[in-house]
């Protein structure tokens, strides 16, 4: 990991979908600024992550839940 903060976008596909990472930012003032403009332009469902731990989520913290519960449930069981 380079930098601190990481950006990732909800990208839908026909069997579930993933999160991309289009941006990694040393401040949190820029991913933040980032994902705004990002989800103001586009829609999109976004997430800025630290180490981790959602620190923003756009366009709220329930939409990102859904999506990562999605996921969940969709994605093959490993054992």
């Amino acid at each position: 990991m380079t930098h601190p903060f990481s950006l990732y976008i909800w990208q839908p596909e026909r069997r579930g979908g993933r999160w991309i990472e289009p941006l990694q930012a040393y401040t949190q003032e820029y991913a933040l600024y980032t994902a705004n403009l990002i989800h103001t332009n586009s829609h999109a469902v976004i997430k800025v992550v630290r180490y981790g731990i959602n620190i923003a989520c756009f366009p709220d913290e329930k939409t990102v839940e859904r999506v990562e519960k999605y996921i969940r449930s969709t994605a093959p069981n490993v054992t």
